[in-house]
């Protein structure tokens, strides 16, 4: 019978929480049919059944945090199944009942309430500040010579992405539960135009919970456009397994403050001023 396990839906992922269970037991499920909703701290995503027959078995409840690679269910392949085929009807919410009470995230661990994204944030920010040795510099860059009808959001990926030499830039997005980092693919040899437009597809469907798996994974630095908000200045931690991230500030009169954070393991003091001069340069060349 083929266990249906949690899979890796981003480089860095190593647990997820079952949200909802899309179909029950006893029902039929098509290879590619929508099984299970999954919240990680990367993307909420809808996981779709990898093998078609018949859900005999729901091993992990709702509500419960489990680790890559656990079996979350069983489907019995449509070859086999049939009228004889033994349906687990087994009260899967005792199980989460138990694991709740010892699990990661929980209220026995006083931060009851919050979602699994933002505990997941919450815990690799802690990651962050204690493992990467971050620096950071800003400049102040005028960007009067030019307009954004669309926004600047995609002008300071694709000027990080060439100053940087980085194909796969993600892009900081606020949802209701926490925060996500979409990726754009080759984010450098875009024109602005179309890069916009990948920009705005991937903001759109983080804001409505459409991101796809793969939609973030690969990144090798991030933007977060703090300005988009007012902010005129940020220092974000530097995502973990990346070089940098960068945080331009409101377009005030024209002028805007970027700050890079770094870690410093990947860049010393002269070359993070060096690449932020890059990105500036980007910019007001555009």
């Amino acid at each position: 019978m083929p266990d249906v396990t949690l899979p890796k839906l981003a480089d860095t992922l190593v647990e997820g929480t079952v949200s909802r269970w899309l179909k029950s037991p006893g029902e039929r499920v098509a290879r590619g049919e929508p099984l299970v909703e999954v919240e990680t701290d990367k993307v909420n995503s809808e996981l779709e059944s990898p093998y078609e027959g018949v859900l005999t078995e729901i091993v992990v409840a709702e509500g419960t945090t489990v680790p890559v690679g656990e079996v979350i269910a069983r489907i019995e392949d449509a070859g086999s199944a049939g009228e004889t085929s033994e349906v687990s009807r087994e009260p899967v919410a005792d199980r989460r009942d138990e694991k709740a009470s010892t699990g990661p995230g929980t209220e026995t661990e006083g931060r009851p309430g919050l979602s699994a994204l933002r505990l997941r944030i919450a815990e690799r920010m802690q990651e962050a500040r204690a493992t990467i040795p971050q620096g950071s510099c800003s400049v102040e860059v005028d960007l009067s010579g030019g307009t954004r009808p669309g926004g600047w959001t995609a002008s300071f990926v694709r000027a990080a992405a060439v100053a940087g030499g980085y194909s796969n830039v993600g892009v900081a997005v606020e949802v209701p539960d926490g925060l996500v980092v979409p990726v754009v693919r080759g984010a450098g040899s875009r024109d602005l135009a179309e890069l916009s437009y990948a920009v705005r597809d991937l903001v759109e469907r983080a804001r409505e919970n459409r991101l796809a798996p793969g939609d973030t994974t690969g990144g090798e630095f991030t933007v977060t456009n703090v300005g988009s908000l007012g902010t005129q200045m940020a220092f974000p931690l530097v995502n973990p397994g990346q070089p940098g991230i960068l945080a331009p500030g409101a377009v005030i009169d024209g002028r805007c403050w970027l700050t890079l954070c770094y870690d410093r393991g990947s860049f010393d003091p002269d070359q993070a001023e060096a690449l932020l001069q890059r990105i500036a340069a980007e910019l007001t060349a555009g």
